[in-house]
This record gives C-alpha cells, sequence and structure tokens, in this order.
C-alpha cells in the first residue's frame, strides 16, 4: 500500500485527457488547475498515435505484433508471425533482466509521446513548482484488448497469446513511465484506466474470470510499485469494486457522480481497502453537460452527502477524508473545449472551497475541510 505519509486530503488531479491541440496551452491548463498534482496531457486529436487504444503499446507496433494506428490489429496472418513474436519476447525478457536499453523501447512513439514530453521537458526546465506528486496514465488491458482485434475480427483478448503479449507490453510502459516521472523527486501516481472493467460479470463477457483479471492487473501494478510508484485503476462506470480491492491496486477512482450505488455496496470491502492504506479517488465532477449546471458548492454538498451514506454503512469517516483524492468523473478529451476547461474549473474551486453546506454536521473537524 502507500507510503503511510501519503495522506492525499481531498488531493485534486484529472484523469489524463483533454481537448485541446495546442500542447503547451494544454500543459498551461494543467498546471493552472491542478498544481499540487499535475498529470501530463493525454490529447487524442493531435491523432492516432495519440489515441487511447495505440499510445502505449508502440513497442508491438514497432515489432509488428500490431499494425494500423487507426484500425489496430494483430498481425497474426503474417508469414513471419513467429519471428514477430519472438522479437518482442527476446526484448521483454531483456529488459526483465535488467537491460535499461531495452526498457527505453517500450515508452512511447515520438508522436504519441508529445504529451509526456512537454510535460517531462517543462519540469525540468521549471522544477515541480508546488507540486506534491506526478500523475501519468496508461490503458488498461481488458480495453485495449477488447477493442483490438485479431484476424477474425473477434476481440483479442479472449486469445491467450496476444492477450499475453498485451498485458506484458502495457506492464513494461508503466514500469518505463513511472520510472521516467520519479527522476523529478516526487511520488509518482500512475493510473491504468481500464472501463472495460464495468462488464466483469455480464453475460457478454462470461468466459472472463475474476482471478485472470487480477492476475493481469498485478503484474501491470508490481512493475509500477517496482519503480517506486503508487498504482491505482480508474473506471468510470459501476463494477465489483471489489475486485480492485483484491488486487494489489493502492488507489481506485470511480465516477462518483452516477454510479455511487455501486459503492455503497462495497462499503465493508472498502473500509477494509482504507485500513491497510488505499486511496479512494472520488470522480466528482461529472464529464458531460450537467457539469453547465454545477458549481463547487453544489458539488461539495453532494460529495459530503456521498461520504455521510458511506459512514452510515461503516466506513470510518476519518480515513475516508484523509485517503480520498478528487477528479473529474472521466477523461475530457472528447467533449468539446469550453466544457473540459469548465470541468478543470469546478475542479479546481471544489479543491480549494472551505466552509460546510446546509445538509453537513454544523461541526466539522479540520481534516473533513475539503483543503488541499
Amino acid at each position: 500500500m502507500p507510503e503511510e505519509s501519503f495522506k492525499p486530503h481531498f488531493l485534486t488531479t484529472g484523469v489524463g485527457s483533454l481537448p485541446h491541440t495546442n500542447l503547451e496551452e494544454a500543459l498551461g491548463w494543467i498546471w493552472k488547475c491542478v498544481p499540487r498534482a499535475p498529470h501530463w496531457p493525454q490529447l487524442p486529436r493531435l491523432g492516432a498515435e495519440s489515441s487511447f487504444i495505440v499510445q502505449y503499446l508502440n513497442v508491438l507496433m514497432e515489432a509488428g505484433v500490431i499494425a494500423d494506428v487507426k484500425t489496430p490489429k494483430f498481425q497474426v496472418e503474417a508469414l513471419d508471425w513467429a519471428e514477430r513474436m519472438t522479437a518482442f519476447y527476446t526484448l521483454f525478457f531483456e529488459t526483465v533482466e535488467g537491460d535499461e536499453q531495452a526498457l527505453e523501447r517500450f515508452g512511447f512513439s515520438a508522436q504519441g509521446g508529445e504529451g509526456f514530453e512537454v510535460f517531462c521537458r517543462d519540469l525540468e526546465r521549471y522544477g515541480t513548482r508546488d507540486a506534491v506528486l506526478l500523475k501519468g496514465q496508461l490503458s488498461g488491458p481488458l480495453t485495449l484488448g477488447m477493442q483490438i482485434m485479431d484476424i477474425d475480427k473477434r476481440s483479442s483478448y479472449y486469445n491467450d497469446s496476444l492477450r499475453d503479449m498485451l498485458v506484458k507490453a502495457l506492464a513494461l510502459h508503466a514500469e518505463w513511465q513511472t520510472k521516467r516521472l520519479r527522476q523529478f523527486g516526487l511520488p509518482v501516481l500512475m493510473m491504468i484506466d481500464d472501463p472495460e472493467l464495468y462488464a466483469y460479470g455480464a453475460a457478454t463477457h462470461i468466459t472472463i474470470t475474476r482471478e485472470q483479471l487480477i492476475e493481469e492487473l498485478n503484474l501491470i501494478v508490481e512493475g509500477i510499485v517496482r519503480q517506486g510508484g503508487i498504482p491505482g485503476v480508474h473506471v468510470c462506470a459501476g463494477m465489483d469494486w471489489t475486485l480492485l480491492f483484491d488486487s494489489k491496486v493502492q488507489l481506485v477512482n470511480f465516477d462518483a457522480y452516477d454510479y455511487m450505488q455501486s459503492m455503497l455496496a462495497a462499503a465493508e470491502p472498502l473500509n477494509k481497502f482504507l485500513t491497510r492504506g488505499g486511496i479512494l479517488s472520488w470522480g466528482i465532477v461529472p464529464t458531460n453537460l450537467i457539469a453547465w449546471e454545477e458549481n463547487a458548492q453544489s458539488l461539495k454538498c453532494n460529495l459530503e452527502n456521498k461520504i455521510e451514506e458511506l459512514v452510515k454503512r461503516g466506513v470510518e469517516e476519518a480515513l475516508l477524508r484523509q485517503q480520498s483524492m478528487l477528479t473529474p468523473s472521466c477523461g475530457t478529451g472528447a467533449l468539446p473545449k469550453e466544457l473540459a476547461e469548465h470541468v478543470y474549473k469546478l475542479l479546481t474551486e471544489l479543491g480549494g472551497l472551505e466552509g460546510t453546506c446546509a445538509t453537513q454536521r454544523s461541526v466539522l473537524t479540520t481534516q473533513s475541510k475539503l483543503t488541499v
């Protein structure tokens, strides 16, 4: 679990994606809105290489295992498929054995990594300012495995060998990214964005097992921890949260605005997760048009009411408050720019808001105030 000293106390950060196409503008917005826990800007509108699907899989693209950044698929029909697989696994095992140059191959492509590199250059030039945490992110294996097809147009996740390469590529990318951010001397939160996890247990995903999902997440988590990072998972829908609580994940980020009921159902396991040092990250700012109808005070009242509901179900309030973070409910990359910036403004205002709403208890401890 995270270092005992890391108690975020409603620290604010973003999920990752923004709709901007200008890197400097996007980065400036991040530093303005979430200066204490900035993240690198994931900008899907820059092109296919910066998309949620292939951005973190450059090593598989270079090895020829996956082709076509716009409609990616595994190239199992290639006559030299065995050689392509061998090239990937050779690189993988060289990295596992400690080859630093091999690990570099698991990073971004030049175009896909533009947002990450501008963030690192900014940190090198100006330092970490008021930041207490740096945040990175990558896509999760279930979501990518469901999106990337095999030659028969079937989700590659259902093919054991293709899934294995996918998970291993993501695990070493997460380790590489964490290592790069750790060089700036602050704690690094590395988030695995895997929204498809919501479907676990559904009839459409009946062949996917709990054990398999946990094993794959743990492989990615172990690489993050190996480089001194804090591993988290973001799912912007309701799901069986005990799957994450039973893994090695140290932070869970959920859509608290629309899917609170699923977390209420997991109150007891959540309390155990917090007791052993886990962090709950509340996606309390909606990332749709309803955000225009909200303000920081209304969102704070919403959050306080939901905290109260968890406490009624046995979650220890002091733990919950000191081990909570705040984010938008999802990424903002698909939103109109004005709406995305409004979402970040709400998050900024919420993170700095003091005082109480009418529905709160009249006396709050210092810990319970939503201050960073």
